[in-house]
């Protein structure tokens, strides 16, 4: 995943967590609100992971995932959840779910800012 694909600044994390269409696809969570650049950017949370091993490889699996799909889903300002307990999933199972939630997410967010 490219750094410029990245969502800085706690404020607008904020904003996406408080404001952004959710979806859900196995034990992933999107959040997600139209961006302000034609680049999605995307941040990551893995709460209630043991540890900052387990948290740190959940991040790598969830970047690594991602990376595929996310040019599909232009324009939008996202943040991806990974409960602890969903950390040992397969990456197939995870990669999967994690489409199906930014498909989901991506049509409602689009829905939502009337384009």
């Amino acid at each position: 995943m490219n750094p410029r694909h990245r969502l800085p600044g706690r404020r607008r994390i904020a904003a996406v967590r408080e404001g952004g269409s959710e979806a859900r696809s196995g034990g992933v969570r999107v959040r997600a609100l139209p961006g302000e650049s034609a680049v999605s950017r995307v941040a990551f949370a893995v709460p209630g992971a043991s540890g900052a091993v387990t948290r740190n490889r959940a991040r790598r699996r969830l970047r690594a995932a991602i990376a595929p799909v996310l040019m599909e889903h232009p324009g939008l300002d996202m943040v991806v959840s990974l409960p602890g307990r969903a950390t040992e999933m397969p990456f197939a199972s995870l990669r999967t779910a994690l489409a199906a939630a930014l498909t989901s997410v991506s049509r409602s967010a689009r829905l939502r800012a009337g384009t």
